[in-house]
């Protein structure tokens, strides 16, 4: 929940979806794989605007029956599921674009998880292929994350995150706490992000077999 409902806004998805088709001119044909899509809704988007061929896949049980919810109710054809980024249930050279969105990559505890992921995606992807991964700027991030937030999730249910640094300056760590307006603390845990710089993904993107990388800002 503290991950999924807290960015829904129709204006946002819509606008992302249009920077997406125009850096990687999507046909309406493309076999398109939607990974760590969450609650669908990049995914959906694209749905609406008439591609066909799509593929959504999260390691949230929640967050992906949402997900299949929502295209229910729409009537839109698309295949959820649940699954581990690092080994994907599909054939090799299953699909002409994957998307990476929502700063979905760079939370498994080493770099050489990391590094698996892209390459199953290298390997679940055709020839010349499209990988778009929307990542947050490591660099900027180590300056001027914010050491305390708090939102409501609900109108019963808020967060409130509490952020620093780890010993070498390659993660982001946040301690996360939902509390229930009548129950009190209802969860307490930590996640940690791995701060990418440009050259940093670069490197890891070609180790894994990619070429021609390009940032699009």
């Amino acid at each position: 929940k503290t991950d999924g409902d807290v960015v829904e806004d129709t204006r946002v998805t819509t606008s992302e979806i249009d920077i997406i088709c125009d850096s990687l001119t999507l046909g309406l044909q493309d076999r398109i794989l939607d990974l760590c899509c969450g609650q669908g809704r990049h995914t959906l988007e694209l749905a609406r605007r008439g591609f066909r061929n799509l593929e959504g896949l999260d390691r949230s049980h929640y967050l992906i029956q949402r997900a299949k919810e929502r295209a229910k109710i729409e009537r839109l054809s698309i295949r959820f599921r649940e699954g581990d980024a690092r080994k994907l249930p599909f054939r090799p050279d299953d699909f002409d674009a994957v998307l990476i969105l929502g700063n979905s990559f760079g939370y498994f505890e080493t770099v050489q998880d990391d590094l698996r992921v892209l390459k199953e995606v290298s390997r679940v992807l055709k020839p010349w292929g499209k990988l778009l991964i929307d990542i947050a700027d490591g660099d900027y991030l180590k300056d001027n994350f914010q050491t305390r937030s708090w939102e409501w999730i609900d109108k019963n249910l808020f967060v409130c995150r509490e952020r620093s640094l780890s010993s070498g300056f390659e993660r982001l760590v946040s301690r996360e706490v939902v509390t229930h307006v009548s129950k009190g603390v209802i969860a307490d845990q930590f996640y940690a992000e791995r701060l990418y710089s440009r050259d940093n993904i670069a490197r890891l993107l070609q180790e894994a077999g990619f070429s021609d990388v390009a940032f699009a800002s």
